[in-house]
């Protein structure tokens, strides 16, 4: 270990508390527990998430099933839990476990009731045009009956009528004026909304509301059909469901940390609020790295965010978003790196307070460069443009603002020197500033590309110094989550070096790429699923 001291053995002292992971009884219902939530939250979910972006019918079942399988573990949880004694004071992840159950089944009762009321409404809406389409006809037969002889009316041939829901339309005769025949191309139209919905294949849930549709009562139906359709649930329902289902990947994020510091027992006490911080600050940057690899492979392409110039796209570059995170991460946690049991100023609270700081003007100085607001005003200032001239300016949808990369750089420098107590933590705190401060550069590579071939159309560029970046980013957030004083004594006492600590990191970052790829290649598989299916069915 570099010369550190040996690590004593665990509870050599008498004193210290029994974790999960080495308490030996009940740990089938553990990992039952564990194997229910990673089906749940981390495969099903996430895919139910994007099928649900590409409005795909899959992401109903989808997310049934992941709903059923969280209930399962949810239970097996809960008799591992009664089963155990109590061997973590303050245990976060039975208190997040409720939150996350009451929003799971919040998201899901919103989700069901929306389906089942427009499901109703769409075969409201489905009767109503069919009878649309008989008063039509109707109407066609008693025009068509008052026009014709009485030697017609006694005809069987004079015209076909409606026989089973079958509907048949009457050729004009000649002596029909204009209005007549604007019925009858209104007719057609009805006509073939009606055939294609007798050819589409319904939806499974189309498929379970017709199963149970006899049995239910016409109040109940009228009474969804208003819930669906009324100001409340099309607004802030569905923004709820949208916006949920997009957050529930940063819960199972931080259940799944809590989780683990739980289990194995670390985190405790006072070095409760540096593990918190390390945690935080290395899930940021682990995101971080998730949405630049997205935007590598061609996310947010639609408004211009994937390196690419797009007519009519986001009205701000994402450089303004990292602008904006790093200077509202600063300006909070400028006041609250000086938590702790002491309440005199250490040597590491200046570092870390200094550092928010830094964050705090640097995310200042980004916005400020990437106003499209000020660059209006100094462009009118210096070219003395007449202030009734229009307010028009390109619509660049990248940046090449070098701040949001300078300021990772700059971090990235910084805790790779932040002073440690064991040479242990202070190698893995140099691995991890070293890989972030090389993912700034990657970004610089990427704005020279920029710079000398720009975008010129919608399709994203893919600079390859991003994928690198991202790979960095991620890695490096890894390491930074795993550098709080609790991990590094417990990897210390189980003899875990730093090139095996780095290689499962490089492992874990690889595996996260493949999966972030499979949930957008799942996703884009779903779109063009969806778009076969309007085609197949669109009339012709």
């Amino acid at each position: 270990m570099m010369g550190d001291e040996k690590v004593p053995a665990f509870n050599s002292t008498g004193d210290e508390p029994m974790s999960y992971a080495l308490y030996p009884d009940q740990k089938t219902y553990f990992y039952l527990h564990v194997s229910m939530m990673v089906i749940a939250f981390w495969i099903l979910m996430p895919i139910g998430v994007m099928f649900g972006i590409a409005r795909s019918s899959l992401h109903v079942p989808v997310q049934m099933a992941a709903f059923g399988f969280a209930m399962a573990g949810f239970f097996f949880g809960k008799i591992y839990g009664h089963s155990t004694p109590h061997l973590y004071a303050g245990n976060s992840h039975h208190s997040l476990g409720w939150v996350l159950f009451l929003f799971l089944i919040a998201q899901m009762a919103v989700g069901v009731v929306r389906k089942i009321a427009n499901a109703v409404a769409r075969s409201q809406n489905s009767y109503d045009r069919l009878e649309s389409v008989h008063l039509v006809h109707q109407r066609q037969s008693s025009a068509s009956s008052s026009a014709s002889t009485s030697s017609d009316r006694h005809s069987e041939a004079s015209g076909e009528t409606l026989h089973n829901h079958e509907y048949v339309f009457d050729k004009p005769t000649h002596n029909q004026n204009h209005e007549e025949e604007d019925n009858e191309e209104d007719d057609d139209e009805l006509e073939q909304e009606l055939l294609q919905m007798e050819h589409e294949k319904p939806s499974l849930t189309m498929r379970m509301f017709n199963a149970v549709s006899p049995y239910i009562p016409k109040i109940v139906k009228d009474a969804f059909v208003t819930l669906a359709y009324n100001p409340f649930t099309k607004t802030v329902c569905r923004h709820y469901h949208q916006i949920m289902g997009r957050t529930f990947v940063i819960l199972i994020f931080v259940q799944t940390l809590s989780g683990l510091v739980v289990y194995h027992g670390v985190c405790r006490s006072w070095d409760l609020p540096g593990c918190i911080a390390h945690l935080i600050k290395g899930g940021i940057f682990f995101f971080y790295g998730i949405i630049t690899f997205s935007r590598y492979i061609g996310a947010f392409a639609n408004r211009g965010w994937a390196w690419n110039r797009i007519d009519g796209g986001s009205r701000f570059s994402f450089e303004m978003i990292e602008c904006c995170l790093i200077f509202t991460y600063g300006i909070t946690n400028t006041w609250l790196e000086h938590i702790g049991q002491d309440p005199e100023w250490t040597h590491k609270d200046f570092e870390h307070a200094s550092l928010a700081f830094m964050w705090w003007w640097c995310g200042l100085i980004g916005i400020l460069v990437e106003s499209r607001a000020l660059r209006r005003l100094l462009e009118r200032t210096v070219l003395q443009t007449p202030l009734d001239n229009p307010r028009h300016e390109s619509q660049q949808t990248y940046s090449l603002n070098p701040f949001p990369a300078l300021t990772v750089l700059m971090t990235g420098i910084s805790m790779g020197n932040h002073h440690q107590e064991t040479q242990y933590s202070s190698n893995v705190h140099f691995m991890w500033g070293l890989l972030l401060s090389l993912a700034a550069v990657c970004r610089f590579v990427t704005y020279l590309s920029l710079y000398k071939n720009t975008p010129n159309d919608n399709q994203p560029s893919r600079p390859p110094s991003e994928l690198i970046g991202a790979f960095l980013l991620i890695a490096g957030s890894i390491l930074f989550m795993a550098s709080n004083a609790g991990t590094m004594l417990w990897l210390r006492r189980n003899n875990v070096d730093s090139m095996f600590m780095m290689n499962v990191c490089v492992a874990l970052t690889a595996i996260t790429l493949c999966y972030v790829a499979m949930l957008q290649i799942l996703k884009a598989w779903s779109e063009k699923r969806e778009a076969k299916k309007k085609q197949r069915f669109s009339p012709s």
